[in-house]
């Protein structure tokens, strides 16, 4: 593609950065105006017209959304001071995003080698698993957060089975974050810890994005796992 069929992309899509900027605008309106927000999210949408790749199989609706959601997330990064428990909520939103990024490139390369889409009971059981790792994401970034002085199950507005259950799979996350190989525990501190993007941590680690997104993923179906086998969090 051109550099006027890449300016193009982002004339036609600017509705969808004011999408995303209006989704996370509600978590964070106390710290941030949502034209700040809109900026963020454009300059995600400018960046991802310039690496859209059509012939690898992603509508550029799908590839561009996790990229302006991340570039919000990252932009708030740098220039907020948000409360713990709204910033675990926006890390975990912004593994999800790079998490399902990763599960759609996945997918559309197999549809391009011929692979039938999940359907039926499989489709559900697909759903039913990217729902359980977004769950362990989630509790991956509160466990970063309680590192950080931050206890989730001590918030006055948390009830009380929240307080059970969030501090249960702190535990079994501590337990389980311990048998990862070392350089995905180096990945997933750097990502949910640090709070860097999956670029940044990969160019920490010395290894690209996607290499980044792959690792990634695997940790947390590794995590994931470890939390589904609970049979308490199956009533």
């Amino acid at each position: 593609m051109d550099a006027a069929e890449r300016a193009r992309l982002v004339e036609r899509h600017l509705d969808l950065a004011l999408r995303a900027a209006k989704m996370i605008y509600p978590r964070v309106k106390a710290h941030v105006e949502f034209e700040e927000l809109v900026s963020l999210a454009n300059t995600g949408l400018a960046e991802a017209a310039q690496r859209y790749e059509p012939d690898r199989g992603a509508s550029f609706n799908t590839f561009a959304w996790y990229r302006v959601q991340g570039a919000v997330i990252d932009g708030l990064r740098k220039m907020t001071t948000l409360p713990r428990r709204e910033w675990a909520k926006l890390v975990a939103l912004r593994a999800a995003s790079e998490y399902l990024e990763h599960r759609g490139e996945r997918d559309a390369g197999a549809a391009q080698r011929g692979a039938t889409p999940p359907a039926g009971a499989d489709a559900l059981r697909t759903m039913k698993d990217a729902m359980s790792a977004i769950r362990t994401m989630y509790v991956t970034s509160l466990e970063a957060m309680r590192d950080g002085g931050f206890d989730p199950a001590a918030e006055p507005t948390a009830s009380v089975d929240e307080k059970i259950d969030t501090t249960r799979l702190a535990h079994r996350l501590a337990k389980a974050f311990a048998t990862l190989p070392e350089r995905e525990r180096s990945l997933m501190r750097l990502h949910y810890w640090e709070g860097k993007n999956l670029l940044e941590a990969g160019a920490e680690l010395g290894i690209s994005k996607s290499w980044a997104s792959r690792m990634h993923a695997q940790a947390v179906e590794r995590l994931r796992g470890f939390l589904d086998d609970d049979p308490a969090a199956h009533p």
